[in-house]
C-alpha cells in the first residue's frame, strides 16, 4: 500500500512540479560592471576594484570576474581576488603593470528573482 502511495505522490509531483518552476516572473541574469585598469606610475601598478550588485529582490547565486589586457603583454594584468560580499553583490581587484596601457576589469554577478521556494519534508514512513 505504502509502495502504491509513494509511486502516485511522485508521479504527481512530476506532473506539477514543472508548471510551479515555468512561471512568468522566474529570473536569472549576469549583472556586469567594468572599469578601467590604471596604468602604472612611480614604480607602483595601477589599481582597480569593481562591484556588481544584483538588484533589489534578487539573490545572488554566484559570480566572477575577468581582466581584458590593453595593448600591450597579458601577464602585465593581473586579477588578485574575486569574491562574494555583503548584500547581494560581487567584488573584484586587479593590477596593471605596464606603465603605458591601461586594462579592464570586468565583474559580473549571477543573480536570480526566486518566487516559490521549495519545501522539503521528511518521507512518511510506515
Amino acid at each position: 500500500m505504502l509502495k502504491k502511495f509513494l509511486v502516485a505522490a511522485a508521479s504527481a509531483a512530476l506532473v506539477m512540479g514543472p508548471a510551479a518552476v515555468a512561471q512568468a516572473d522566474d529570473v536569472v541574469r549576469v549583472v556586469e560592471n567594468e572599469v578601467t585598469i590604471p596604468v602604472a606610475s612611480g614604480g607602483y601598478p595601477g589599481r582597480a576594484a569593481a562591484i556588481a550588485a544584483c538588484p533589489p529582490g534578487e539573490t545572488r547565486t554566484g559570480g566572477g570576474a575577468s581582466v581584458i589586457a590593453g595593448n600591450s603583454h597579458a601577464e602585465r594584468y593581473l586579477l588578485h581576488t574575486t569574491q562574494p560580499i555583503s548584500g547581494e553583490r560581487w567584488w573584484a581587484f586587479a593590477t596593471n603593470t605596464d606603465t603605458t596601457n591601461a586594462g579592464k576589469l570586468k565583474v559580473f554577478a549571477i543573480c536570480a528573482k526566486v518566487v516559490n521556494t521549495p519545501v522539503l519534508t521528511t518521507p512518511v514512513t510506515g
